[in-house]
């Protein structure tokens, strides 16, 4: 793809015609804020209808479908928990209704979580695995059908660099296994999906959850003091950006990559090398 680059952030951004998902439609679980808006945003771009589910932060979500919408967009918000597969199915129903199919998940809500292990209540275990890793297996049982016979689907899972590590510098436990169980979910669906259906995984490391146009200062690479996390060299010396996170996700969701399935990428600036 042509590189480029954005005045505000340094960072390539995606253009009409590098990828095309016209007529496509994407649902994004918690895509009205942080990483979430700006998946929902970048694949608007692209020229996907964009379902954004949210949990909490209505006025948020509305922002994005309003900045999809000035753009000449179409856009609908839904909330729903995905904790709740009840509602997992609901808000399935719902986007269908609004737009007549999803062809694309971005499964992107997730919580983290406050307490360390010997202090971790069952309900807290309980709330991080439904949330992070039940949500996505009970919208692809939603999905998967309507994707197998329409003979296209992609489904794109939000994990974590802490899926490996199992730390983040806190408490991180239940929240590294539920991001870990999501990645052997998404290998599970692409198994089921193909060979129609591609299921991949994005692993973001440490990522500044802003929006471009909320960013006061300028994305640049670190050239003077290289950058670490929990003493991890980072060979590109930035922090991460939503943007980043949003391109991979595009690529994963498009028809470019047809032959991309049961993949976890890790989107890191070469924090973790598998």
């Amino acid at each position: 793809m042509q590189d480029t680059r954005d005045s505000t952030t340094g960072v390539g951004k995606i253009e009409a015609g590098q990828i095309d998902l016209s007529g496509k439609v994407a649902l994004v679980t918690g895509g009205g804020r942080g990483i979430g808006a700006t998946l929902s945003l970048v694949l608007a771009q692209a020229g996907a209808n964009i379902a954004i589910n949210y949990s909490t932060g209505h006025e948020e979500a509305n922002r994005i479908r309003k900045n999809i919408e000035a753009a000449g967009g179409r856009a609908t918000t839904i909330c729903a928990d995905v904790g709740d597969t009840t509602q997992c199915a609901a808000l399935v129903r719902q986007a269908n209704e609004a737009f007549g199919q999803v062809d694309i998940l971005v499964s992107n809500a997730g919580i983290g979580q406050p307490h360390k292990i010997v202090d971790t209540p069952d309900e807290e275990w309980e709330r991080v695995m439904n949330v992070n890793a039940r949500a996505t297996f009970a919208l692809a049982r939603e999905l998967l059908p309507g994707m197998v016979d329409r003979k296209f689907g992609r489904i794109v899972a939000i994990s974590s660099n802490i899926a490996v590590y199992g730390r983040g510098g806190g408490s991180f436990a239940t929240y590294a296994a539920s991001k870990a169980a999501l990645i052997a979910l998404t290998k599970g669906i692409a198994h089921e999906g193909a060979p129609f259906v591609t299921a991949n995984a994005i692993c973001p490391g440490p990522t500044d959850r802003e929006l471009a146009e909320d960013r006061s200062t300028a994305v640049s690479i670190q050239e003077d003091e290289p950058m670490d996390w929990l003493g991890i060299p980072m060979l590109i010396s930035r922090k991460g950006i939503a943007e980043d996170i949003a391109h991979a996700a595009a690529y994963f969701a498009s028809p470019a990559a047809e032959y991309v399935t049961g993949q976890t990428l890790h989107v890191s600036g070469g924090l973790f090398m598998p």
